[in-house]
């Protein structure tokens, strides 16, 4: 019943199996879309990162030539009373030189009236109430407003201003207005999406520029961006949700070299992960019907295996039934044979015949009774049948004999087994009749020997006085020779100190063998 058990879980086992392999390639596809993913967002990472670099730079130029200019408009001025003269105008226009498409310069007096501007027909402008001009006339040398609406133009942008100083006075500011349209043009050159963002913002967190432009000005200092900042200058993270309009993005941020301010690149999350959706699809496309196929075949498999393993509960109980028969037949070939027998012992018979027929009836009852008790029906071990078959021979005559057995460990065919017991059977008797019927020190040697893979050799030695071949054959004689013809084999007696006879048999049946043979030249 081991064998059945055995062969019953290996359905269990070659689902459980199928399953691990079904997991196991769902795991390292997870694994793959996983990995997939973080490298589509290091890559956004890395983009913002790259974009946050260029408007930096961008930016920090337009700071450092805004700054020049502003300059030269302090040097243009003179030390006298800032004038709204022609000449004045076309003095400063001269200083500042070509400044980008969209920028304006302004000088306002100490009372914040514009007095200088490169707007023709400009005036009446007052820009005291403005925080930049607060700070200039506070003492501030270089300010930079937050996102405004410019006064003189109306348009959305900031304001760079230096402070004008007369002898140690407030003589009042010069400014250069610097369009939020730059922005839209770094966002455009760098092409991070219709989503994506680039801005400017000052270190206290008022944002200064920003592509898509604000609605009004907008100050984010606690923002994560400014908790990154106090780790390190230049970095990325990833914003739940902005506070200028709600979307998530990757951001990429960067303090501007010598000025006050930050470059932030923001890529939202699906279109930095665009390319990664797009590749699951692709694949999902593909591994969708691989996976249904492989679930459908290991349901099939399953279910094959399932048949298989009915199939030989049948196989193994039929086995089992067969088993049982056989043992049952031999058991009443037994019981049969020992009525025989019985029934012999009560015939009116010399009691020489009825001995030795009641032993070779015994001799076949013990191959039955042999085989029965193993549950091997095709292949017979011959050593302890024959230990057992000597025990019985020996019992039923008075000798005292000592009796020395090796035996090797052969298996033969059962239907060798009774040719080779009946030939024992009349060996030994013959021994215990003859060799020993005077001898009060009998003793006898039985030797069981492999002669190789195909063959093997029983001696039965004893020390009686030997025996003279006269030609003459008895019963046992004829036996012999019969049961040995039976099996194919060969046999001698050498006589000397005692009688040795000497069996060579092959071990498996002439059949068997024919039809090997047979195989082997096909």
């Amino acid at each position: 019943m081991e064998t059945l058990h055995a062969k019953i879980a290996k359905p269990g086992a070659a689902i459980a199996l199928t399953l691990v392999i079904i997991l196991a390639a769902l795991s390292l596809a997870s694994m793959v879309v996983w990995q997939n993913y973080q490298a589509a967002l290091t890559a956004g990472e890395t983009k913002a990162q790259s974009a946050a670099d260029v408007v930096a730079a961008h930016m920090g130029w337009m700071i450092e030539a805004s700054d020049q200019a502003l300059r030269r408009i302090d040097t243009a001025i003179g030390d006298g009373p800032i004038g709204a003269s022609l000449t004045a105008v076309e003095d400063i226009s001269g200083a500042v030189g070509d400044l980008p498409a969209g920028f304006q310069y302004s000088v306002y007096d100490s009372a914040g009236n514009l007095r200088l501007s490169s707007l023709r027909k400009a005036g009446g402008i007052n820009i005291s109430d403005r925080d930049y001009f607060k700070e200039a006339k506070a003492g501030k040398q270089l300010v930079i407003s937050p996102r405004l609406v410019e006064r003189l133009s109306g348009d959305a942008g900031f304001i760079m201003g230096r402070r004008l100083t007369r002898n140690g006075e407030f003589h009042g500011l010069a400014t250069i207005a610097i369009p939020s349209t730059k922005m839209d043009e770094f966002w455009a050159a760098i092409g991070l999406g219709p989503h994506s963002t680039v801005s400017v913002v000052r270190i206290d967190g008022w944002v200064v520029a920003r592509h898509p432009d604000l609605s009004q000005s907008l100050n984010i200092g606690k923002s994560e961006l400014f908790k990154r900042m106090a780790k390190s200058p230049k970095g990325t993270y990833h914003n739940a949700r902005s506070p200028a309009d709600g979307l998530s993005r990757i951001v990429g941020y960067r303090q501007i070299d010598h000025w006050p301010l930050i470059s932030t690149a923001g890529i939202e999350r699906n279109e930095a992960l665009e390319l990664f959706w797009q590749a699951l699809r692709l694949q999902m496309a593909f591994g969708l019907p691989v996976l249904i196929l492989l679930v459908g075949f290991a349901i099939w498999v399953a279910w094959l295996l399932q048949a298989y393993a009915a199939r030989n509960m049948e196989l193994e109980q039929a086995v089992e039934r067969n088993h049982f028969l056989f043992r049952e037949i031999h058991h009443r070939v037994k019981n049969n044979l020992q009525a025989v027998t019985s029934l012999i012992r009560l015939q009116p018979l010399p009691e020489a015949v009825r001995n030795d027929m009641a032993r070779r009836i015994s001799a076949m009852v013990a191959v039955h009774e042999h085989i029965y008790q193993s549950d091997q029906f095709d292949r017979v071990e011959l050593a302890p049948y024959i230990e057992r078959l000597i025990s019985e021979i020996a019992k039923s005559y008075p000798h005292e004999v000592e009796i020395e057995t090796r035996l090797s460990s052969i298996t033969v065919d059962r239907d060798m087994v009774l040719p080779i017991g009946m030939i024992i059977n009349e060996v030994i008797s013959n021994a215990f009749k003859y060799a020993f019927n005077d001898n009060a020190k009998g003793r006898l040697k039985v030797e069981l020997a492999s002669g190789g893979s195909a063959a093997a050799t029983l001696r039965i030695i004893d020390n009686g006085p030997g025996m003279e071949v006269d030609g003459k054959k008895g019963m046992g004689s004829k036996l012999i020779t019969g049961f040995v013809g039976q099996i194919g084999g060969r046999y001698s007696f050498e006589s000397g100190r005692g009688l040795t006879f000497i069996l060579t048999f092959p071990l498996r049946p002439a059949d068997e063998r024919n039809i090997n043979t047979t195989r082997n030249a096909a």
